[in-house]
């Protein structure tokens, strides 16, 4: 089973497709004859392809993961997670792993479900993410839901995986719930889907500090971006789709036409008010804060850049806002946990795209040097005496 690059459809041979649960076959996106797998089929397939795992082996990738991430200058993970393991085992291998990591590495669990019981059983803060939560696809496999056709023939409008009624609902119930909501939505018609479900929520419930977020907003709608402005909802973009080497512009314009030149308006999404934070959406890119920093200060349209500070406060202020985590972290100042890299130059002396070239030297989380290489037997004894931690 080959996962494609977008992380959104794959292709299976047919031993792979023999041993999948009998309930794939109705899913949409399945094509038994060639084997190619999109929209809710790939997500089975992935969930089951998941838990073929040893879990030994999933902690100890996790573990150099983590490390790996570290390197690029990491201090926090957000991860969304709940790709369908039974009783949601994932999610509990994920919160025990959040407990038991040395250096004090704050690690923030989102759990990709609609259903708000599980959240609040768990007592996570938070709701959402992609998969259970996407609310459409990608550009790449044609399936991000567009209010126009796609340029390329053939490709239609993309997919929205629920419907309104479906996706008001459950921003409703976890509104209610006093839970942090967030949603992928890609194309403008999921993007004003996630939106208007939202601001529908608050209507029902107001809630003056709630963060509700959307991920990816590639291609907003200027009436969704006045209600995220309007109602304080944060958009969690990912500025390393902007210089991606798998879907470049032109690439882009084929599939989309003159829209691609209204992607990821970042500029113009700041001027409005609105928080932006930044991520990855690893690992269809690679985790590096650098390379979306720089990327988000080269936007292929040049007024949409965002000045050195600016894309900075992506990844550190307003990263630390998008978790609540804003008392402690986000900006060195006094009363704050001293989580901070060292870089191999001064990125303030650096314009345009020599700031590809900087380079994380060394990690310190709470004034202390990162120290890598944990182990299994460690980050379970870690979880076990680990007490009440945030996750």
């Amino acid at each position: 089973f080959i996962v494609k690059y977008d992380g959104h459809a794959g292709i299976a041979n047919s031993a792979f497709l023999a041993r999948l649960p009998s309930r794939v076959a109705a899913l949409r996106g399945r094509d038994a004859a060639s084997g190619l797998l999109e929209q809710e089929a790939f997500f089975a397939a992935v969930d089951f392809a998941a838990n073929t795992i040893p879990l030994g082996r999933t902690l100890e990738n996790m573990l150099r993961a983590i490390d790996g991430m570290a390197g690029k200058g990491i201090g926090m993970v957000h991860s969304v997670t709940g790709v369908g393991f039974p009783l949601d085992l994932d999610v509990t291998m994920e919160s025990v792993f959040a407990r038991g990591l040395r250096n004090e590495l704050p690690y923030r669990v989102f759990f990709q479900t609609m259903d708000v019981r599980k959240a609040l059983s768990r007592k996570l803060p938070r709701i959402g993410g992609c998969f259970a939560t996407a609310l459409d696809g990608c550009f790449g496999s044609a399936d991000a839901a567009l209010l126009q056709p796609y340029t390329k023939a053939g490709s239609g409008r993309g997919v929205l995986y629920y419907d309104d009624g479906r996706v008001r609902a459950f921003a409703r119930d976890a509104n209610r719930a006093g839970l942090q909501i967030q949603m992928h939505a890609i194309g403008d018609a999921a993007f004003g889907q996630a939106v208007d479900a939202i601001a529908s929520a608050l209507d029902d419930t107001p809630r003056w500090d709630h963060r509700h977020t959307v991920i990816h907003a590639c291609l907003p709608t200027e009436r969704g971006l006045d209600l995220c402005a309007r109602l304080g909802i944060i958009l969690a973009v990912q500025p390393a789709f902007l210089q991606w080497k798998l879907e470049p512009l032109e690439y882009l314009e084929d599939l989309i036409g003159e829209r691609a030149y209204a992607l990821s308006p970042l500029k113009s999404m700041l001027r409005r008010g609105i928080t932006l934070t930044g991520g990855s959406d690893a690992p269809c890119t690679l985790p590096d804060p650098l390379a979306g920093i720089a990327a988000a200060c080269d936007h292929y349209v040049e007024e949409e850049s965002l000045s050195f500070t600016e894309a900075l406060a992506l990844f550190t202020r307003n990263a630390a806002l998008g978790s609540f985590d804003e008392k402690d972290r986000g900006t060195l100042e006094k009363g704050k946990i001293a989580d901070f890299v060292l870089l191999n130059a001064d990125p303030l002396a650096l314009k345009g795209k020599e700031l590809r070239t900087l380079r994380a030297e060394k990690l310190y989380l709470s004034g202390r040097p990162y120290r890598a290489g944990q182990g299994i037997p460690e980050l379970l004894a870690r979880a076990a005496f680990a007490g009440k931690k945030k996750i």
